[in-house]
C-alpha cells in the first residue's frame, strides 16, 4: 500500500489578491502539478483563511471561512480535466481613525472612511484542463487552464466623517488562469515543484452604492480587466512504499 503525502508550502506575501474583504478577487486553490496514471480520479477538499494585515481587528466569535472541492481526471497520459467550486465568508473590522492634514496613507488604511466592519461572501465555479510534457529523470513541466466563474457581494458599516454609514457592492466576474508548473525529482519518493499563476480577471458592471471616489480608494473598480500575477510556491510530493 503506497501513503502519498502532497503539500504546499505557500508564500504569504504572493497572495495580494486574497489578503482581505475589499480584495475585489480571492484565487481559487491551486492545481497540483503531479501527474497522475491515465483513467485516474482525485477528490480534494480545501479549508483555508486569509493572511491579516497588522493594522486590522478579529471580530470577536467571527472568524474567516473558506471552503472548495475539486475534482479531476486523468483523460490520457499527460492531459487531465478538473473542476472546481468554493465558498467563502470573510470579515474584517478597521480599527477607529481620523484623517489627519498631510497623512498620504489614510486613504491606503481604510479607503478613506474612519471606521468599517465589513462582511464579504464569494461563491466560485470552474473547470480547465492540464497538459503535462514528458518526464526526463522524473521531472517535467505543465500547463493548467482554468476558466472560472465568480460572484463577490460585500456590506459594510461604520463611521464616515463621524456619521454612521452603509454600503454594499456586488459583482460577477470571469477569470482565466494560467498556471505554470515546474517539477523536479528529488529523490525516488520525493519530488518538489514551483508553481507560479497569472490570472485575467473581467470585472463586469457591479450594482453598489460606493461613490466613484469610494471605489477608487477601496481598489473596487469595476466594468473593466485586470491582468494578475503571482510567484506561489512550492509545492512538496512525497510517497511511501
Amino acid at each position: 500500500m503506497n501513503l502519498r503525502i502532497l503539500v504546499f508550502v505557500l508564500i504569504p506575501a504572493c497572495f495580494f489578491s486574497c489578503t482581505g474583504p475589499r480584495n475585489i478577487y480571492s484565487a481559487s486553490p491551486l492545481v497540483s502539478p503531479v501527474r497522475m496514471d491515465k483513467g485516474n480520479i482525485a477528490l480534494e477538499a480545501n479549508y483555508f483563511t486569509h493572511t491579516r494585515q497588522t493594522n486590522r481587528d478579529t471580530i470577536p466569535g467571527i472568524h474567516d471561512n473558506c471552503i472548495g472541492l475539486n475534482i479531476s481526471r486523468m483523460l490520457t497520459e499527460r492531459s487531465l480535466l478538473f473542476g472546481f467550486i468554493d465558498t467563502k465568508k470573510e470579515q474584517d473590522m478597521f480599527r477607529d481613525s481620523i484623517a489627519q492634514p498631510g497623512d498620504s496613507y489614510f486613504y491606503q488604511y481604510n479607503a478613506g472612511f474612519d471606521s468599517s466592519v465589513i462582511f464579504v461572501k464569494r461563491h466560485t465555479i470552474g473547470a480547465g484542463v492540464q497538459f503535462f510534457s514528458k518526464d526526463y529523470n522524473g521531472s517535467s513541466i505543465s500547463l493548467a487552464i482554468s476558466l472560472g466563474w465568480h460572484h463577490f457581494s460585500m456590506n459594510e458599516s461604520g463611521l464616515l466623517q463621524r456619521v454612521p454609514y452603509h454600503r454594499f457592492y456586488k459583482v460577477n466576474q470571469l477569470s482565466l488562469s494560467l498556471q505554470q508548473n515546474f517539477l523536479i525529482k528529488i529523490s525516488r519518493n520525493f519530488k518538489l515543484g514551483w508553481v507560479p499563476r497569472l490570472t485575467v480577471l473581467n470585472n463586469f458592471k457591479a450594482h453598489t452604492d460606493y461613490s466613484f471616489e469610494e471605489k477608487v480608494n477601496a481598489s473596487l473598480l469595476d466594468n473593466r480587466i485586470y491582468a494578475l500575477f503571482s510567484m506561489i510556491g512550492f509545492y512538496a510530493d512525497y510517497r511511501t512504499s
